[in-house]
Order: structure tokens, then C-alpha cells, then sequence
């Protein structure tokens, strides 16, 4: 067997000018190669977008040669991982291949045309053109879609590509996985590792192997364990091409649990020819998506269960992190993840609008514990249904699914990101009561791929791993909080509500939300060049942010929460990550409340729109693009902690509970009073004691006004327990409420609860006193601070950041890239 990896690519515009070296390495794409050889201004820095349109309505070719083995095979092939998109590949000058798929492999025996010395060459069409010619010919006119043009429903390439809220208008196109060529008499083609561990002390292993030889043949099976010792080691004979399995028992298995409930053992499985080694890491988990009748409320609960065990997810939703799927590296993908970690988010939502993330991530998510929440490639769209293309997504799933499958992470694959609410929204056919399969005839043909195609081809191809036909799917329409997931963006979108709303916003598992706001200042020192355009309303930030009327929806929602002195850039940028951490803080903090225990789990799940970023840009991100958190990103952190504390305050006029935030209500002089309840979360599967402790601060003075008596609690495993209920609190001045947790003499969890909103309070005689030391910060003040912010003249991560100091409380920040020589300030609210 012979296995070599095509390199030494070339380019060039089609027919049209000279051939130029693509970046080294294995793989390219048109507008990296590009600017590469500096061809092109990079179109992440100022407007240059604007400038490189035309490279996505350009034909574009690229070659490379490769030598045949010498050595006589019966069969050879050429593998290509993945071509983007609408490509037409040619061997010696014969047409070998035509694709229309970037989300697929496609194999070809190329036996009969090699000779010692060969030359591929690929021709690429336009993306954008092609779209519209097959858009034209579908005969259906413009189909419904939200972001990005109509043409790019018809076209299997990452949707983003095409424009969205958040991402530049880049149509890329060039062999962006790798292409092998591949010489054999025997190959393994795939092995699947499936594993069966309903009853958790015995694990069920059906190793299947598909084979293609043309000799009788063996195979060699080494399993182990996680910590490397053999648990089993044979061969199998092999007498022709087929598909072997290979059926092992391991007793008591270790079991592979997200980060947030327990360890990530991974097994080695290996098997082998004598020519090539497979080998597969596995975790031996079950997974469930739960949806049961609830105690005492209608509808049903979304939740999952790893191994028995009730998990509820914190985590976020993933762009693709790059414009361009070439320019990330397997650092980019560890240190992402990582950060995603390090904010204790235990599940990652892979978006329906970008693509199949590369092997490195899911590797990552099953070595770190990361669940993995994966959409279908179809997002925001009215997508065609007919025979072609529901054949097309077929063989697109198969391929992925089989790629995916070894992979403990995945937790739920999704028929896609919004298709259905696109289909509510728009108006088009679509029945529930409808079961047939068959939806080719209605204006909702998309629906056939989402309730037939897909879900029979992950029950035949990875049936441990539920199904769920859309995101938001499930009960009356998309919106229904009480069964399914939901997507609430009724806060920045829809009706724009106040987000001190979220606690009557929430649903059964909210799987998308957010809040805008601009990224760090170096950012922008890094994408613009003129620095007359660093103030918050030039052109250029203006176009490094894609939110539809952005421009109103961040200015509504920072004015009628946070005190903006001044509109310097330094200033605006604060103003909006503050009021974007406050809003993330405060639904996480409501929704996770309702995790309360068997029968009574109404949420099951927070996942927040959007971890990271394409490109530099203001968006709902918690990470820019170059991975300096937003502080966003510490509140999400903090509310996400396996211990902590909730605390929610209600308004009461004539006795009776204000139900919506309304600041000021115009004419109602009614006298008013607040209240407050208390409540601690416990994601451990133990019972923890501890001791509540809540002070009670006048916000203008500092002034502590009462301590309450401690309490003693005990904070129920993997649920959230009530301590204090309608706890009348003063109401004559603004008054900031602080609860923490004190376990063994040591803060376990600390919150404080504000008045709302945040611009009617007044910071009298405020002082930070911090000390730097090699690798942390030491931050203390005698009275209540809201949103300290550490400032740091070069990049270095922070544990916490963003976060309120209150007296008699000493807040060490750990930082261990920081040096005690570092220039360090602190900004805080005002």
C-alpha cells in the first residue's frame, strides 16, 4: 500500500493569467492563496472587503503533479476530502470527477489513466454564479431566506460564506481538505467502534471494520484501556472485501462523562493490515435527550442524561472560526476549546451555517468533555426538496456520519439551524399533523431531508446518538416554551424586550440567545489602519458590524441600562460589554433556577449565541477573533459554575408583583416596594453544606445598612435549592444585595444583585486598591464596585474579569502569563 498526500499546489484565475504557488502545505483556498502573494489587501483589515468581491465571481483552477509508485497495484485512487464547492477535475487532461458538494468525499479509481508522472488540475466555478444558475433553473424563484442571498440555499457550501449578521461576504472556493492518493492491494476503509453500555457495568464493543482486498487477508485487533495496558489483542481471517465485525465485552468499563460530572477516559482501539494501522480513541458513554412529563407544569422537560446522570448544559453556540476553514490550525481549535472549558461551558452548539467542523475539534471536545450539540448543514432557509438534492444531502450525511461516529462527544445531531421558523415566519404548507415523510409537493419540501432523510440515516449509521429534526423544533410552533428547545430573540431582535425580562422569556431549553456587543480595543487597532476611524460611529466600525440596525438596537438597549459619560471610543466600548455581560449574567442566572430536580427540570439547558467569531467584529460574541474575551464571556463564566448563587429581585406595587420590567412606568406613582429571593445551584452529584451569608449595602454611600443572620443549607446535588423567598429589602434608597456561599471556611460562590437599571445609581467616593504579583491580581475596596475591569498593555488571559468587589472581601484574580513589571490599571463602572 501506498498513501501520499498531494502538496505543491498552484493557482490561478481560469484561462487567464500565470500560474502561482499556493501557501505550502497540504491544502488552500482562493483568497488566503491570494493574499499570500500579495495579490490581494486582506480583507479583514478596514473596508477591504469591498475590495475582493470580484475573486467570488471568478473561475478559478488549481494543479498539482504527483508520481506513481513503481510498485504494481490493482487498485489506485484519488481521495478528495473535500472540494469547495462546484469543481471539475481532470487527470493527464481527462475529466475524472464533477462535484457539488463541499461537505462530502469523493473517491475515484484512477487506475486507467496514471502514468509515471501525472498532473491534476481542478477547475472551480463561482460559487455566487453557479448558485444562481442553478437557482434559475430550479424554476422556483427566490426562495425564502434569512441572511446571505437566496441563491446560496441551492448550493451545498458553508451558508456564511454567502453573508450573515456577523460575517463578511467572502465566496471562497479551493481543495480545502486534503487530496491523497492512494495505491493498494488491501485497504481499510473505515472502522467503527460501536459501542452498547445500556447497562453501565458492561460494555458491549462491536468493532466494524469495512474491507477491501482482493486476497485473502488478516486482521490485526489490539483494545486499550485508558491508561494504555491491553485488554485484548487477536486476529481475524479474511477471505474477501466485507464489511467484519469483531464483537468485545470489557466489564466495568470507565466511563467518559462531560468535564462539569466527571472524568474523560478514552480507550485505543487499533486495527490492522500489514500495511496500515487504524486507530480509533473511544469514550464508553450512553446518552439520552430526555422529554418527560413534568410535576407541575404543561408540556414536557429537554434535558440529557450521560450515563444515567442528569446534565444541564451551559455552553454557547460555534461559528465556524475563520472566514476561511485553511487559516485555522489545530492550536486555533485547542485554544478555543479551551477557553470554552476554562467559562465551565460543558456543551458546544456546532451551527447549522457553517460546515462539519474538522477532526481536530471533535477530538478535542472528546478529550476535554465537551458535549457537542451538531446541526445538519441548513440554516435560515427555504431549502429545495427535490430528488437531486435530497440525494445529494444523503450521501453528504452518510459521509459525515461515518466520519463523525467514533466521537463520544456528539450528544444530538439537529436537521438544522431555524429552517422551521423560516416556514412559520413565511408562511409556507406545513402541516405537524402531516407524518407521510413526503413533502416534495408542499412549498416546504426542505421538510422531507429533516423527517425522513436524516432521521433514518442516523438511526441506521449512529442510533446511539438522538435526533432532533430542527433548532427550534417541538410543541405549538418554534416559540413554545414548554416542549422542545427554543431559540429566544426577543431580546436584540423581535419584540425587543428589556433582557430583565428573560426570567418569563425561558423555555425548556433555550438553544439560542444573546446580546451585541463591540470588541476590545486592540482589536480594532488590529483591522483598522487609519486612526482617525477609532471612534464608535465611523464607517469603518461601522462595517466591522453586520447586525441589521445595529446602530439603534445597541443604542436602545446600552442607554436604558448604563450611565454613558462621554462617547470616546474607550467609553462606548466599556458601556457595551458591560451591558452585554449584564444581560448574558442575568438569563443564565434565571433560566438555570428552573433545574429543580427530578420532575421539576423546566429548563434544561442555556446555551448562548455565540462563542466566537469569523472575523474582527462587533457581534454576540463572548471572544473576538483574535480571542480576547469580551466580559461577557467572565459573567457567562461566573453564572456557569458548578456552585453557585442566584439572587432575583421583583417590584411590588399595592402588594402586587410588577410582571414586566418597566423602568419608570410613565404616570403609575403608586408607592413601591422590592423583594428578593435567594436561591444556591449545585451541579455536583453530592449534597453540599454550607452557610448563606447576605449583607445588604446602600449603593450611593457604601454604607452596609443589615446582615442578615447566617444560614445554614444544604444545597441539593445536581439541582438548584431555594433558601430565601420574598425577603422585603429597603425601598426608599437603591440598595445592592449580596449573598455568598461560605463552605470550610471559604467562599464558595458570590453574587450581588443591583437595582435595575443600572444608570439611576450613583458611585460616591469609590476606590480600587489592587496589587500586581507574577501571575495574579489582588483587588479590594471598601465599598460596593460594580464591573472592575483589569486593563493590561499587552494580551493576557485572566481568570475573572468584569466582575463587583464588595467590603471586607480580597478578589484574586489568577493570571499566569502576567508579570509584576506588566502595566496594569483598572476601569470600573461610574
Amino acid at each position: 500500500m501506498h498513501t501520499s498526500t498531494l502538496t505543491n499546489w498552484q493557482y490561478r484565475q481560469s484561462g487567464k493569467s500565470e500560474w502561482k504557488n499556493s501557501r505550502p502545505g497540504a491544502t488552500t483556498e482562493i483568497h488566503p492563496d491570494l493574499l499570500y502573494n500579495n495579490e490581494i489587501s486582506d480583507p479583514f483589515i478596514d473596508m477591504n472587503e469591498k475590495q475582493v468581491q470580484w475573486i467570488g465571481e471568478t473561475n478559478w483552477e488549481y494543479r498539482t503533479t504527483f508520481k506513481a509508485s513503481s510498485a504494481s497495484f490493482k487498485n489506485n485512487v484519488l481521495v478528495f476530502e473535500g472540494l469547495d464547492t462546484f469543481a471539475k477535475v481532470y487527470l493527464n487532461n481527462t475529466p475524472i470527477l464533477t462535484t457539488e458538494n463541499m461537505f462530502r468525499e469523493y473517491r475515484v479509481d484512477i487506475t486507467q489513466y496514471l502514468k509515471p508522472d501525472n498532473e491534476l488540475l481542478i477547475e472551480f466555478e463561482s460559487g455566487i454564479v453557479k448558485a444562481r444558475q442553478l437557482e434559475k433553473e430550479a424554476g422556483l424563484g427566490k426562495l425564502a431566506s434569512f441572511n446571505g442571498g437566496s441563491e446560496r440555499l441551492h448550493a451545498r457550501k458553508a451558508q456564511y460564506h454567502y453573508g450573515w449578521d456577523w460575517g463578511p461576504v467572502l465566496i471562497t472556493c479551493g481543495p480545502y481538505k486534503p487530496v491523497k492518493f492512494i495505491s493498494y492491494d488491501t485497504l481499510i476503509k473505515d472502522v467503527y467502534v460501536k459501542v452498547d453500555v445500556d447497562n453501565l457495568t458492561v460494555a458491549k464493543i462491536d468493532i466494524q471494520t469495512e474491507l477491501e482486498t482482493d486476497a485473502p487477508t488478516k486482521l490485526d485487533y489490539i483494545i486499550l484501556d485508558p491508561e494504555g495496558a491491553v485488554i485484548e489483542e487477536f486476529t481475524q481471517d479474511v477471505s474477501e472485501s466485507a464489511t467484519v465485525s469483531k464483537k468485545v465485552t470489557i466489564n466495568n468499563p470507565q466511563l467518559w462523562y462531560p468535564f462539569s460530572h466527571g472524568e474523560q477516559p478514552l480507550y485505543t482501539v487499533q486495527v490492522s493490515t500489514t500495511s496500515q494501522t487504524i486507530t480509533k480513541r473511544i469514550g464508553i458513554r450512553k446518552v439520552e435527550l430526555i422529554q418527560e412529563s413534568l410535576i407541575d407544569q404543561s408540556g414536557s422537560s429537554f434535558y440529557f442524561k450521560i450515563n444515567n446522570v442528569p446534565v444541564y448544559s451551559t455552553g454557547s453556540n460555534w461559528i465556524p472560526a475563520h472566514s476561511f476553514q485553511t487559516s485555522l490550525t489545530a492550536k486555533d481549535y485547542s485554544e478555543w476549546l479551551q477557553l470554552a472549558v476554562n467559562g465551565h461551558q460543558n456543551m458546544i452548539r456546532i451551527w447549522g451555517g457553517g460546515y462539519y467542523e474538522q477532526d481536530i475539534f471533535y477530538e478535542e471536545c472528546d478529550r476535554l468533555g465537551i458535549m457537542v450539540w451538531q446541526d445538519f448543514m441548513f440554516a435560515c432557509g427555504q431549502y429545495p426538496g427535490d430528488a437531486k438534492f435530497i440525494a445529494n444531502v444523503a450521501a453528504e450525511a452518510e459521509h459525515q456520519l461515518k466520519r463523525l461516529r467514533n466521537h463520544c462527544c456528539l450528544t444530538i445531531y439537529a436537521g438544522n439551524n431555524e429552517d422551521y421558523q423560516v416556514a412559520e415566519q413565511c408562511g409556507l404548507e406545513w402541516d405537524p399533523s402531516d407524518l407521510s415523510g413526503d413533502y416534495s409537493h408542499t412549498t416546504f419540501p426542505a421538510r422531507t431531508i429533516y423527517e425522513n432523510t436524516l432521521p433514518k440515516l442516523v438511526q441506521k449509521l449512529q442510533s446511539d446518538v438522538p435526533y432532533h429534526p430542527g433548532s427550534p423544533w417541538g410543541g405549538d410552533g418554534t416559540a413554545d416554551p414548554t416542549i422542545g428547545d427554543m431559540h429566544q430573540w426577543n431580546v436584540w431582535h423581535g419584540s425587543q424586550e428589556k433582557y430583565q425580562n428573560w426570567y418569563k422569556l425561558g423555555g425548556r431549553f433555550v438553544s439560542e440567545f444573546g446580546m451585541e456587543a463591540l470588541p476590545n480595543r486592540k482589536t480594532y487597532e488590529q483591522c483598522i489602519t487609519d486612526s482617525t476611524e477609532l471612534y464608535p460611529q465611523s464607517e469603518t466600525v461601522d462595517h466591522h458590524n453586520k447586525a441589521d440596525g445595529f446602530e439603534r438596537r445597541l443604542a436602545l438597549y446600552v442607554i436604558e441600562n448604563i450611565k454613558v459619560q462621554g462617547l470616546d471610543f474607550d467609553s462606548w466600548i466599556y458601556a457595551t460589554q458591560l451591558m452585554q455581560a449584564e444581560c448574558l449574567g442575568y438569563a443564565y442566572r434565571c433560566w438555570r433556577r428552573e433545574w429543580r430536580g427530578d420532575g421539576k427540570r423546566y429548563n434544561g439547558g442555556t446555551i448562548v449565541w455565540q462563542i466566537n467569531d469569523c472575523w474582527p467584529v462587533a457581534s454576540w460574541s463572548l471572544v473576538d477573533f483574535y480571542r480576547r474575551p469580551k466580559l461577557a464571556y467572565y459573567s457567562v463564566k461566573r453564572e456557569s459554575k458548578p456552585v453557585g448563587v442566584g439572587i432575583y429581585r421583583y417590584e411590588k406595587r399595592d402588594g402586587e408583583i410588577v410582571e414586566d420590567a418597566k423602568f419608570g412606568a410613565a404616570f403609575d406613582y403608586r408607592p413601591k416596594t422590592f423583594s428578593v429571593d435567594i436561591w444556591g445551584v449545585n451541579a455536583n452529584t453530592e449534597d453540599l453544606p454550607a452557610t448563606l451569608k447576605v449583607d445588604i449595602y446602600e449603593v450611593a454611600t457604601g454604607e452596609k445598612l443589615k446582615s442578615l443572620p447566617d444560614q445554614e443549607v444544604v444545597l441539593t446535588g445536581n439541582s438548584t435549592t431555594e433558601v430565601i423567598k420574598d425577603l422585603d429589602i429597603p425601598s426608599d434608597k437603591h440598595v445592592v444585595v449580596h449573598g455568598y456561599f461560605v463552605s470550610k471556611g471559604e467562599v464558595i460562590a458570590s453574587a450581588g444583585d443591583w437595582p435595575q437599571p443600572l444608570k439611576y445609581l450613583k458611585f460616591n467616593d469609590r476606590k480600587v486598591d489592587f496589587k500586581v504579583e507574577d501571575g495574579s491580581v489582588s483587588l479590594s475596596s471598601d465599598k460596593p464596585i460594580k464591573g472592575v475591569e483589569i486593563l493590561v498593555d499587552r494580551d493576557v488571559f485572566l481568570q475573572d474579569n468584569g466582575f463587583d468587589l464588595f467590603p471586607g472581601q480580597v478578589h484574586k484574580v489568577e493570571a499566569p502569563q502576567l508579570k509584576k513589571s506588566d502595566k496594569v490599571g483598572v476601569r470600573y463602572y461610574k
